[in-house]
């Protein structure tokens, strides 16, 4: 284990600690939405389970803390902030059908974001940068209530878990003076939860556009090595906020006239 040494704090460079395990390993693949989506059409196949649709959009979620915050790891951080962090969100979704208008879908998304903080002790400046990417990964239940005012406007609400994959690049830099520039990636995962709702219109036999809102909740944890005390200290970092978006939907043939039959 090797420790950032500043007049402030000593910030630990193992700067994920999830819930289970903690290991440093090589950047995350971004191939792993494609593996995801696939695995999920095979489950279907295997099943035979039907398949309602598929859908590709972006969301901007709003992250906001009811602890921690990422900017806590860094030399500038101002305790008496009101930190919140948003970004856009591209996804990919499936959704298969149950009973009547009962489904199972699943998401993944990518999420990034930037942290830095510069501090200046005499002519000595330091830089620090915390890189995030995280790829929530969701399952749940949606219920669907069909043709609400005209047909193909449909209602929908569901909740569901979340599987967060997080992995933070640190970077540090010193100029005016003497030392080492540091950098490294840790990689992690933790667990949540997530409640949405939303309307999809149809229009066309195959194409629609959903709007959904979905709230997701969650944390993971995070050490530093204080200067005041002889331990890591661990401190625990939310995962949640407020999420909007839109998505394009590509339903499967026969799905609408079965739910209609269905209800």
């Amino acid at each position: 284990m090797r420790y950032y040494s500043n007049p402030l704090k000593t910030v630990t460079t193992r700067a994920l600690e999830t819930n289970y395990t903690i290991k440093k390993t090589k950047p995350m693949n971004k191939n792993i939405l494609l593996v995801i989506c696939l695995g999920f059409f095979s489950f279907s196949s295997i099943a035979q389970v039907k398949l309602n649709n598929i859908s590709a959009g972006a969301s901007y979620w709003h992250r906001t803390y009811s602890e921690q915050n990422e900017k806590f790891f860094l030399i500038s951080y101002d305790a008496n902030e009101d930190f919140t962090q948003g970004g856009v969100m591209p996804h990919l979704g499936a959704e298969l059908n149950l009973f009547q208008n009962l489904a199972l879908d699943a998401r993944v998304g990518y999420w990034t974001a930037d942290y830095e903080a510069q501090g200046k002790f005499g002519e000595l400046r330091l830089d620090e940068k915390i890189e995030q990417t995280i790829i929530p990964v969701s399952a749940g239940l949606v219920y669907r209530f069909p043709n609400l005012v005209r047909e193909d406007l449909n209602l929908f609400v569901g909740a569901g878990m979340n599987r967060y994959f997080i992995q933070n690049k640190v970077s540090r830099t010193i100029t005016g003076g003497t030392g080492t520039n540091e950098e490294d990636t840790f990689s992690g995962n933790s667990y949540g939860v997530n409640a949405k709702a939303g309307l999809e219109y149809y229009f066309t036999d195959a194409l629609g556009l959903a709007l959904e809102t979905r709230y997701n909740a969650g944390y993971y944890n995070q050490t530093f090595q204080a200067v005041t005390t002889e331990e890591p200290v661990r401190e625990r970092v939310s995962v949640r906020g407020l999420e909007v978006g839109l998505s394009l939907r590509y339903r499967f043939s026969g799905s609408s006239a079965e739910a209609t039959a269905n209800e």
